[in-house]
């Protein structure tokens, strides 16, 4: 997969910020929705923190890759 980087120009003009995507408090940040779960994984299975891992398979799966295979390429 090729991922592209955009540069935007700096300028001096200030960015108006959507207020919709301002945190509320009816807004949580994914990593903060699965941080609060309990990992119940052996010690040995855990190479990366769980939330992590449930946030990226969330989004992979949002943008509409389905199964592990579709999600793995997508990961990486």
């Amino acid at each position: 997969m090729v991922l592209a980087v955009m540069h935007l120009p700096l300028t001096s003009t200030p960015v108006v910020i959507d207020s919709r995507l301002e945190p509320t408090p009816e807004r949580i940040e994914i990593l903060e929705a699965f941080s609060d779960l309990p990992d119940v994984r052996r010690a040995a299975g855990k190479r990366h923190h769980m939330a992590l891992c449930l946030a990226l398979f969330t989004l992979a799966v949002t943008a509409g890759n389905r199964g592990f295979l579709a999600i793995g390429d997508w990961l990486a």
